[in-house]
């Protein structure tokens, strides 16, 4: 066994939900100010907290109102523009199988990570979700991935940080872990590249031999 635990992002990383992130923030700058915004000018916020891409897209004390009515039009059409991704259910009941402990680390609510999981059966194998009502400091601060493996009980050096976004990757490598980007990111690849993530991952059944050593 390489790893005993595997911390997991959720956005772009376990679950499809890039066009319902890009709908919403559409739907948002539409509503408030008339025009949309380039999908690279969404996608670099991947893995960071909402509020911390309106503060820079949006304007001067109007991220309240925007997160208001980005949270309104996500929750409204959540189950119907999140999709799954070929092969993430088969393989997290693998890890499962073979004892792996399994956390999420999200920059979403619990609330709606839950629901995401629960909307494409993950949720049987996750153990905990760390949300960002639940730390001071976000991705990519280390707190988010040091309270994932404090509820794993597991230390950093048993366990690996899975995610889509430069975010993920630095919040791991600053709490301890090896790391594993997804190639099936919307983020340009040169920026995650750029976070130096210690694995690759070209698809998800990548991650069965990478933590467990098996086939």
């Amino acid at each position: 066994m390489k790893f005993a635990g595997v911390l997991f992002d959720l956005d772009g990383t376990l679950i499809n939900t890039s066009p319902l992130i890009i709908a919403s923030f559409q739907h948002t700058f539409q509503t408030a100010y008339g025009r949309t915004l380039p999908e690279e000018a969404i996608s670099r916020y991947f893995g960071e907290p909402l509020r911390t891409a309106m503060d820079v897209l949006g304007e001067p004390g109007d991220s309240d109102r925007l997160i208001e009515i980005y949270r309104a039009f996500n929750l409204e059409h959540h189950d119907r523009l999140a999709t799954s991704f070929d092969g993430v259910e088969q393989v997290l009941h693998t890890l499962d199988k073979a004892g792996i402990a399994m956390g999420v680390v999200t920059s979403k609510t619990e609330k709606t990570a839950w629901r995401g999981l629960r909307l494409f059966h993950l949720d049987g194998y996750i153990q905990h979700v760390v949300g960002m009502e639940s730390t001071q400091q976000h991705k990519p601060h280390p707190e988010p991935v040091e309270k994932g493996l404090a509820h794993l009980g597991l230390p950093a050096s048993a366990c690996l940080m899975v995610g889509d976004s430069p975010a993920d990757i630095a919040s791991g490598h600053a709490a301890g872990l090896k790391t594993a980007a997804v190639s099936w990111t919307l983020v340009p690849w040169e920026n995650l590249e750029a976070s130096k993530p210690d694995h690759v991952l070209q698809t998800i059944n990548d991650l069965v031999f990478l933590v467990t050593g098996n086939r």
